[in-house]
C-alpha cells in the first residue's frame, strides 16, 4: 500500500478512536485494536500500571475509567501526521470535571498512535495524572484505588 494510502488509513483510525472511545462504545473501540495491541502511559505515577497488553487487558482498564471525567470542551487539537505513515501525533486540551466532586479537569495530552494493517498497533498517552489526583478530591491514595489498574506485582 502507498504511503498516502497507509496515512489516511492511520488518520481514520485515529479519528474513529477518538470518536468510540467518546461515545463510550467499548466493543466498537476494542475492534479497532490489533491482538497484541499496546497501550502505555509514560508518566503513570509510581504504584499505577504504565501498560497494558492484548485487546482484553485494554478494554477492561479503559471502559474501567469511564465516568471519571466529564470532558466539556476540546479547547485545543493539533493532529500531526508523522514522516512513518503508520504514525500520528495529536496534541489536545480538554476542559471538563470530574463528576463525583465537580472539581475541575483541564488536561492536555499528547498522544502517539501507531498502526499495523490497518489495526491500532500501540498507543502512547502523556498526561500530568496529578491534574487528575486533584480533580478527584486530592487525595493520591483514594485515586489510585478508584482509577485504573495497580502496577503487577511479581
Amino acid at each position: 500500500m502507498a504511503d498516502d494510502a497507509v496515512r489516511d488509513e492511520t488518520l481514520r483510525l485515529m479519528g474513529a478512536y477518538q470518536t468510540l472511545i467518546a461515545q463510550k462504545k467499548w466493543d466498537a473501540w476494542i475492534d479497532l485494536w490489533a491482538e497484541d495491541g499496546v497501550l502505555e502511559f509514560p508518566y503513570a505515577p509510581k504504584g499505577r500500571k504504565a501498560r497494558y497488553a492484548g485487546k482484553a487487558e485494554i478494554k477492561a482498564y479503559m471502559s474501567g475509567t469511564a465516568g471519571k471525567v466529564a470532558i466539556d470542551e476540546i479547547a485545543d487539537l493539533r493532529v500531526i501526521p508523522a514522516q512513518d505513515p503508520r504514525i500520528a501525533v495529536v496534541e489536545v486540551s480538554v476542559k471538563g470535571r470530574a463528576p463525583n466532586t465537580g472539581a475541575r479537569y483541564d488536561q492536555s495530552y499528547v498522544t502517539v498512535f501507531e498502526t499495523q494493517d490497518g489495526k491500532l498497533k500501540r498507543y502512547r498517552e502523556y498526561w500530568n495524572p496529578l491534574i487528575s489526583i486533584d480533580a478527584q478530591g486530592g487525595d493520591r491514595i483514594a485515586w489510585e484505588s478508584s482509577f485504573g489498574s495497580p502496577e503487577a506485582k511479581t
